[in-house]
């Protein structure tokens, strides 16, 4: 976003310059709705990527007028541990690091192969994607990774992608130097000691990992990128402090890097996913603090539409009903 632009929205925001009070226009149904300011438009029925954390999976379940390439994909239950989750969860990409590299293995038309694979009881997992996905055989985790291989190509037909940021805590292996989705089986830890490290990604960090995944969207033809952080707090850190404060720090450096990139890029947005989630506190979400109340995330939805697609076909649907 240029000086002028920003000079532009700060002139035109008016009482929204000042922090809501409970009778501001912004607060609807116990959530606060920050003004914005989109520098595109999202057409219906076009294809939009969804990538990034579990939250895109909420986020994409509420978008029925769009083509979702995500949505084709499936993994039966017992590929789901405990047989719980989305069908399509085990795309779930959550630190910077795996998400960059998916975009740019996807516009090299690359594969991980046989990279980042562990022996575990009496399968194998795939340490690209989350701990939620099962062990399996070789044969089926080499034909699951050609499958979402072409996940992600469908990227070059998308014109949008909308991206969940979600945590800056990754383990990274030194031997393949990639990022991984997941903590390695202990078994593995022990075997190889020294291959695998837990790091703690800081803006320095992040920010050229997230850079470099815009611009290899943008080269398979990507020019609008929607950027949001997940309000999804983390389940554990391995950070060595509590988690409520690593949570923070991770998704502070997630708030930062998404700011710099709507700076730099202007096919970038940034869209107040989480400020609008958590600033309904604890009613957001469910009892186990984690999970996002449904009717929240229609609402949080909805309102990102209301706002990228163009007025006419807001209009032309309102007529159709």
């Amino acid at each position: 976003m240029t000086a002028e632009q920003e000079f532009e929205n700060a002139a035109s925001l008016g009482a929204a310059s000042l922090f809501p009070d409970r009778d501001d226009a912004r607060v609807r149904n116990g959530l606060v709705f920050p003004r914005i300011f989109p520098r595109f438009t999202i057409s219906k029925r076009t294809s939009v990527f969804t990538m990034g954390s579990c939250f895109v999976r909420h986020i994409e379940e509420k978008l029925p007028e769009f083509d979702l390439p995500t949505l084709g994909f499936r993994t039966s239950k017992r590929e789901r541990v405990g047989g719980d989750g989305r069908p399509n969860g085990v795309l779930n990409e959550f630190n910077p690091g795996t998400m960059c590299q998916r975009a740019e293995f996807a516009a090299r038309g690359a594969s991980f192969e046989n990279l980042c694979i562990s022996p575990e009881n009496d399968g194998f997992v795939d340490l690209m994607l989350s701990k939620y996905v099962a062990s399996v055989s070789m044969d089926r985790l080499l034909e699951r990774r050609a499958q979402i291989d072409q996940v992600y190509a469908s990227l070059f037909r998308c014109e949008t992608a909308i991206v969940t940021l979600g945590l800056v805590e990754a383990w990274y292996d030194n031997v393949t130097k990639l990022y991984l989705n997941r903590m390695p089986p202990a078994a593995a830890m022990l075997g190889g000691r020294g291959r695998y490290e837990m790091r703690v990604l800081d803006v320095d960090d992040a920010y050229p990992l997230l850079e470099r995944m815009v611009r290899a969207l943008m080269t398979m033809g990507l020019r609008k990128i929607v950027l949001t952080v997940s309000p999804v707090p983390l389940e554990a850190s391995f950070s060595g402090t509590d988690c409520v404060t690593a949570n923070t720090f991770s998704k502070s450096v997630l708030l930062v890097c998404a700011r710099r990139l709507t700076r730099k890029f202007p096919e970038v947005d940034y869209y107040p996913g989480y400020e609008i989630v958590t600033s309904g506190g604890p009613a957001a979400f469910l009892a186990d603090a984690r999970h996002i109340q449904d009717d929240v995330v229609e609402q949080v939805t909805t309102y990102m539409l209301d706002h990228y697609i163009p007025a006419q076909e807001q209009t032309a649907g309102v007529n159709a009903r």
